[in-house]
Parts: structure tokens; sequence; C-alpha cells
């Protein structure tokens, strides 16, 4: 069956004019025929690496994909950044919508730009570690904790865009991302929020 994204709104903001993991996703897609066919999502993780190996390589071993990186741009894709662009054709394979295409039509000269052949698709920048804590810092959750009131499971969920639900490989992942915006930041308040953060969950579960 398939499976779209009805109930949230249709993506219609262009590509950002700088390169991010997303828009890699979506554009890595459309390469590969997702405009007509369904693709494998373990193509589609190839293809990121191909286009933007500095971003989607391991930190140690920038000459291999680091898949966790991948899977995380596309759980943003649907849960977030670019909704209703992609159809689920099963838990492995994803396709364009008419949504998908039309977007890409119109934003391809950009798309282009930022991720053409012979286009260096940069690292993350120090912008990137910048942008991170201001998201972090400008939700009423991090606020409502620095003010004294209790963290919930919940509250951590909403923070790290997961759900109850979300396999716990995952919630690692986003913890390990947490602490890593500590150590780039060097925030020690960031650190502490990490800590309490995950040993919530540790007594979840």
């Amino acid at each position: 069956m398939v499976q779209g994204n009805s109930s949230k709104p249709v993506r219609s903001a262009p590509p950002s004019l700088e390169a991010n993991n997303t828009d890699v996703f979506v554009w890595a897609l459309y390469l590969l025929g997702g405009s007509q066919k369904q693709v494998d999502v373990e193509d589609i993780y190839l293809k990121t690496f191909e286009i933007a190996p500095a971003r989607f390589g391991w930190r140690t071993r920038p000459d291999l994909p680091n898949f966790k990186k991948t899977a995380k741009a596309l759980q943003e894709i649907e849960a977030k950044s670019h909704t209703g662009l992609l159809q689920s054709l099963g838990q492995n394979s994803r396709r364009l919508t008419k949504a998908g295409i039309d977007w890409i039509e119109a934003y391809k000269p950009i798309l282009e730009r930022n991720y053409g052949m012979n286009v260096h698709v940069a690292a993350p920048s120090n912008g990137d570690t910048a942008r991170a804590i201001k998201f972090l810092k400008s939700n009423d959750i991090w606020e409502s904790w620095v003010n004294g009131n209790q963290l919930t499971l919940s509250m951590v969920a909403v923070l790290l865009e997961v759900s109850k639900a979300t396999p716990p490989a995952i919630w690692m992942d986003r913890f390990a991302d947490l602490n890593a915006l500590a150590t780039a930041s060097n925030d020690p308040l960031i650190a502490k929020f990490a800590n309490e953060a995950l040993s919530i969950y540790e007594g979840k579960n």
C-alpha cells in the first residue's frame, strides 16, 4: 500500500541555498529515476554518498558511507522538512510523489548548482552547529528546563524529533548528536541537558 503524508502540509519552500542533507536525499532519489519508479533506499543511500561524500562519509573514514546520516536525513524529510514529496512504498522503497516531481522541476537550477556532477559539496560547517544550538535554545521545552521545570520523556522526544515508538538505535543516535553538539559548542548547560535527557530515556526502558 502506498503511504502518503496527506495529514501534513506539502513542502513548497525552495531548497536551501546552502548544501544540506535532506535536499541531497531528494535530489539523489530523482537522479535514480524516482519520478518514474520506486527506488530501494539502499541505492538512495549510496547515491547521496556519491553526490556529497564529505557530508555522508564517516568522520574517521571519509571514503566510506555512513548510512546513519542518510537514514536520519530520510526520517527528517518524512517527518518535517520535505513532507508530501516522497511516497513510502514499503519499508525499503521510496519514490517521488506528483508534488515531489513538481518541486524538483521548479527548483532544478538550484539543485543542479548545489549538487551537480562537478560541484564539490562541502561538509557541514560551523554554521550548522550554530543553527542547531539556536534550534535547541529557542524551544519552549529548553526554556522550561532552564527555568527549573522537570524534563519528561515526551519533552525529550519532541526536542530530538523522535517518538516513543522510534527504534532505540535512532534514539541513541540522536543522543550522540546532542553530545556532539555539547562538545562542539563547549557549552556545559547543553552537556548537562544531554546527560539528563539520556538518563530519563534509560530510566523508562
